[in-house]
């Protein structure tokens, strides 16, 4: 290999970056999660409030908002990822998804179905004014959207993983 203007070998040079990209991936990740809940408290928190213990798909709409956001920047970042070159974890990604896909189906069908058995204004504490409609409405579109958001990036993953599985293989710098 070749020296670069101070006497070191480019892969010498990497070796010395390596703690330092690796701090900046953990940052980078651990922002990302820091982000995607605060997302998901802008989202569920007016929810709680104006709802309480009538909304059921608690759980069901956090899963797809973190799924939506994480998938999403795995997709378009990932090689500012803790596990871009790792290939366990990417294989894990290709198949992980199966049981996702699965349990988010589920998840918009069950919402579904009581939205057209209930309506949305069951989802209300103390419904009447036409505000608390237009909030219902928002119910039903956020949570639709977060989950066919979170199916459309969890069908993406395993084909994402699967260019960056032939990258690695193909060159040596790109994932």
């Amino acid at each position: 290999m070749e020296a670069d203007q101070g006497g070191m070998t480019m892969s010498e040079d990497r070796g010395s970056l390596e703690p330092a990209m690796t701090a900046q991936r953990l940052r980078f990740e651990v922002f990302s999660w820091i982000f995607a809940l605060g997302v998901c408290a802008l989202f569920l928190v007016p929810i709680y409030l104006k709802s309480g213990d009538k909304y059921v798909f608690y759980m069901a709409n956090i899963a797809a908002i973190l799924i939506f956001l994480i998938f999403s920047r795995t997709l378009f970042l990932l090689k500012f990822t803790l596990f871009a070159r790792s290939r366990w974890i990417r294989l894990i990604l290709v198949f992980l998804p199966i049981p996702i896909f699965m349990y988010l189906v589920d998840n918009l069908y069950e919402f579904q179905r009581y939205i057209d058995e209930n309506g949305t204004i069951s989802f209300i504490r103390g419904a009447g004014e036409m505000t608390d409609y237009e909030f219902g409405r928002f119910i039903k579109y956020q949570f639709i959207f977060f989950t066919v958001g979170a199916l459309v990036a969890n069908v993406l993953m395993p084909v994402r993983m699967i260019i960056s599985f032939w990258r690695t293989t193909n060159t040596a710098d790109r994932v």
